[in-house]
């Protein structure tokens, strides 16, 4: 039973990012559809896992499980990791293309007169659903049948990968490379979060905060 799991869930990951992935680079790759197509794909392929698998529920990715102390914690990792952010961005600075970043935000439907409401959604809905999908769904429920090594290698590379086909037409290749590191490196930390307290709270925190600082680092390019 966990031999056929992991290949359901494996392949409904990898179905869910591919699938995104190519939808950028059709003529539906404008933010409205493609923010409605992640939201199907990220929502739908869980379901149909645990239709499939009959092991759990998609309602389990919801569950908080954090107390006072934790939310501390995670609040003051957020403030840390929002601040991570712009460091890494004055070093980083002179390495970034101006232009190549609002026409990459330009080809996927986004500017000036639209970019405050797709900051709220990639706050308030995308980062929600990459933690539901990448941490609670991917890592958690591998970690759970004990794939333990696997679900710490997997989600973390699947995580990164996805985010190419977003970001490549705005970073020189060499940034794409330690981008994609990066991500990787976020994505173990993220998981290890997400292990400590058995859901996605203190990761979805945390990218929250590096999300913001991100958005407002948009902002400044976009005007």
């Amino acid at each position: 039973m966990k031999n056929k799991n992991i290949l359901l869930i494996t392949a409904f990951s990898l179905f869910a990012c591919t699938l995104h992935g190519l939808i950028l680079h059709t003529p539906f790759n404008d933010y409205i559809y493609t923010s409605a197509a992640k939201v199907i794909l990220f929502m739908l392929c869980p379901l149909l896992y645990f239709k499939f698998s009959k092991e759990g529920t998609l309602r389990d990715l919801f569950r908080i499980k954090v107390d006072k102390k934790s939310i501390i914690k995670t609040l003051l990792l957020g403030i840390i990791t929002f601040s991570f952010v712009f460091v890494v961005f004055a070093v980083i600075r002179s390495w970034l293309d101006s232009s190549m970043i609002i026409n990459a935000m330009s080809n996927v439907g986004i500017d000036r007169n639209n970019y405050i409401f797709a900051v709220m959604y990639y706050i308030l809905v995308n980062v929600a659903l990459e933690e539901l999908f990448f941490r609670g769904f991917v890592f958690l429920v591998l970690y759970k049948m004990n794939y333990k090594r696997f679900a710490f290698v997997y989600s973390s590379v699947l995580f990164a990968v996805y985010h190419i086909a977003v970001m490549k037409d705005g970073v020189t290749p060499s940034l794409l490379v330690l981008s994609v590191i990066g991500l990787i490196g976020v994505g173990l930390l993220f998981n290890e979060i997400t292990r400590r307290y058995e859901s996605a709270f203190g990761s979805f925190m945390i990218h929250v905060s590096a999300s913001l600082a991100i958005s407002l680092i948009g902002f400044n390019f976009l005007y």
